[in-house]
């Protein structure tokens, strides 16, 4: 899913439940739950690790980074929480997940001190979530468009209850 999709269902969730420590747990859970909807990107992810396509895949996060961050400013800007450390909180365990991902990505290590074997078993448990409902109700995952489409309407309907 986009990363603007976990960080406003982060916020969803800080909203309602202000807690912090509560928002942020909830909402690194729902990474895997929202991640296990087919959204159309596993082809540019097998890609990537191929070598295959590395610069596009690069870009595509960065401009998702980039709308997340705006997405993300707007929403702290203009709608009043009961907790706003809830909500950060909530946003930063929705990112959690694939900025974890993302530093394994980046640094690649190869599993012999802890912080490596922790990373790589983190990354093998979600790229299987990822895959889950594909492999088990699909013969491959959706379309990039239809993915796009799908993530989009994910993103609009959690924009909308958080207005």
């Amino acid at each position: 899913m986009f990363l603007a999709v976990h960080a406003t269902a982060g916020a969803l969730l800080g909203s309602v439940v202000v807690d912090p420590a509560t928002s942020f747990s909830l909402s690194f859970l729902s990474h895997f739950f929202l991640d296990m909807i087919p959204h159309g990107d596993q082809y540019l992810y097998d890609q990537y690790k191929r070598g295959d396509k590395v610069n596009r895949a690069v870009i595509r996060v960065l401009i998702d980074a980039l709308v997340t961050a705006i997405l993300v400013f707007v929403l702290l800007s203009t709608v009043t929480f009961a907790s706003e450390t809830g909500v950060i909180a909530g946003i930063i365990g929705g990112l959690l997940p694939d900025l974890l991902v993302g530093l394994f990505e980046m640094f690649k290590p190869k599993g012999r001190r802890w912080t490596g074997r922790q990373l790589l078993k983190f990354n093998d448990l979600h790229m299987r979530n990822h895959v889950f409902l594909i492999r088990k109700f699909f013969r491959g995952d959706i379309s990039s468009r239809f993915g796009l489409v799908v993530q989009v309407l994910v993103l609009g309907l959690v924009v909308r209850w958080l207005l």
